[in-house]
């Protein structure tokens, strides 16, 4: 079970993605809107964000990974048809384990993936935004994000 929660109209959650990062690239999704997202989904209760994250990646591109770091801690507030979400998102560089799909297959949902030089993505629409401003000039250390929606 997904670690996560409903209250009214807001549901609170908990995140792992996976900065798949190799030769100066990072690897990406793409919807049919030509919007670009890192790999990721809910961590389980019960479960590491760490342990969450290769989970996400075996699931969605039927690949091994491997944790590098931590590299970024969001507190990532929006609201997405209608209903208000408050997420708390961990992000890990993770390096892949053998060759890459062309695909993300998640349940029916099919998405192109691709290669991006990460200089580039700032010329991207790029979920979560912040990461076209902040990947590129990451400079190895943690950093916490906030993308709170003023009151």
């Amino acid at each position: 079970m997904d670690f996560r929660t409903r209250i009214d109209n807001q549901i609170f959650g908990v995140r792992a993605t996976a900065l798949l990062i190799k030769d100066g690239k990072i690897f990406l999704t793409k919807d049919s809107k030509g919007r670009y997202y890192t790999i990721g989904g809910a961590i389980a209760v019960n479960e590491t964000a760490q342990d969450a994250v290769v989970r996400e990646v075996k699931e969605e591109l039927g690949v091994d990974s491997c944790v590098n770091q931590l590299a970024f801690v969001v507190e990532n507030q929006f609201t997405y048809e209608g209903i208000d979400f408050y997420n708390i998102e961990f992000h890990f560089i993770v390096d892949p384990i053998g060759e890459m799909p062309k695909e993300m297959i998640e349940d029916s949902l099919k998405q192109a993936c691709e290669w991006i030089e990460l200089d580039k993505i700032v010329n991207l629409d790029v979920v979560p935004a912040f990461l076209a401003q902040e990947l590129p000039n990451w400079n190895g250390q943690v950093k916490h994000i906030m993308n709170i929606k003023e009151k």
